[in-house]
């Protein structure tokens, strides 16, 4: 059959005919739960071996490395198809697992090996047959994270990811696994800060409220390790600080405003050692220094600090318009600038004096445009 015309159900046909079983697994099955369209399917191939499986799709794309998983297109979209799997872990960091793949291995055991229980739910693609062993859908509707298992702790990433879930479905985390959060101290001090900082961007982009990816390293006594910049505030700075973030989160899904955001109450000193540590995206760091400049210049809202204002958020990576809506999220009270600007940009290209040009003709523009502010 053509990659074009296979649909999830007749993928599931010919696996099956062929002795294999196929389920939905992972995210895009909670997320159907939970009323959002996934954005990717994740299938799951059980009772079929590597070699059966190209025979019969020999256009699928490899993409495994230690266990089987190919990318195919299935009802016109990209799907990844991982086969059942065990995993034991036989070293240290997230890599630390010998990974088995055998047709023996159940979907249950598949699941088992998963992070958390909302995690680890299966649909038969053929029968539509829920297989929820571990009771994921109830922690779904309870809105609750749990660790399936004692394993959540062999994989210090876990750790991470559950605080970023947290913060990007609003759930909240259950004792037992901030418990164990606990225990993976050492070895995600380990981890790259990329694996880290990919968490970061994920939670800046995506959660509605993100202090709660904060919240939850803190609670898991992980913030220091990872983030040390913000574990470092005392409680009123470290507070205000996730006030502003989730105020701004509420406005805008732009990160680097939401970084700004934060990087308000954390400073330039600390950021620059952030940076150093991290490195963080230019514009970020770039756009927190202008929002910085421009809030101590309008302490005194002057019409010459206005225009200053505005002059210098129009050269950076922090625009006027951008400016503005951090200032609205965190409740500064300051002119919009937004409409200063739209209003110096209405004075006519034909009150420009002829006989002035660069600087003098600068510095003319400058005094009309703090003359328009005043008005």
């Amino acid at each position: 059959m053509s990659d074009a015309l296979l649909t999830e159900r007749s993928f599931a046909d010919i696996i099956a005919q062929n002795g294999g079983r196929v389920f939905r697994v992972g995210g895009c099955v909670r997320d159907m739960y939970l009323g959002i369209t996934p954005k990717d399917i994740d299938l799951c191939v059980v009772g079929m071996v590597k070699k059966n499986f190209k025979d019969i799709f020999p256009h699928a794309e490899d993409a495994g490395k230690s266990f089987p998983v190919f990318r195919l297109n299935i009802d016109g979209v990209k799907c990844e198809v991982a086969f059942a799997r065990t995993e034991r872990k036989v070293s240290s960091g997230h890599k630390g697992f010998k990974v088995s793949s055998k047709p023996k291995i159940t979907i249950e055991e598949d699941l088992y090996r998963r992070d958390l229980t909302v995690n680890s739910i299966a649909i038969d693609s053929l029968t539509g047959r829920v297989i929820d062993p571990y009771n994921g859908i109830k922690d779904i509707k309870d809105r609750v994270l749990r660790a399936t298992s004692p394993h959540f702790i062999e994989d210090p990433v876990r750790a991470l990811r559950v605080a970023g879930q947290s913060a990007r479905l609003g759930f909240h985390i259950d004792k037992e696994t901030l418990e164990m959060g606990k225990k993976v101290a050492d070895e995600l001090d380990a981890e790259s800060v990329e694996r880290v900082f990919a968490e970061l961007s994920k939670v800046l982009l995506e959660a509605n409220q993100p202090s709660g990816f904060f919240k939850a390293l803190l609670a898991m006594e992980l913030l220091e390790i990872t983030f040390p910049e913000i574990a470092e505030l005392d409680s009123e700075h470290f507070n205000k600080t996730m006030v502003n973030l989730d105020a701004v989160a509420k406005v805008t899904a732009n990160p680097k405003l939401r970084f700004v955001a934060m990087g308000l109450v954390i400073g330039e000193e600390q950021l620059s050692r952030w940076n150093k540590r991290m490195t963080l995206p230019g514009g970020w760091l770039e756009a927190t220094a202008a929002a910085i400049k421009a809030i101590e210049l309008l302490k005194l809202p002057s019409p010459e600090n206005l225009v200053s204002s505005i002059y210098s958020l129009s050269r950076g990576s922090l625009n006027v318009e951008e400016f503005d809506t951090v200032a609205e999220g965190i409740g500064i009270s300051l002119p919009s600038l937004t409409f200063l600007k739209a209003k110096m940009h209405q004075m006519a290209d034909g009150t420009f004096p002829k006989t002035l040009k660069g600087k003098e003709l600068g510095e003319w523009l400058r005094r009309k445009h703090i003359e328009l502010i005043a008005e």
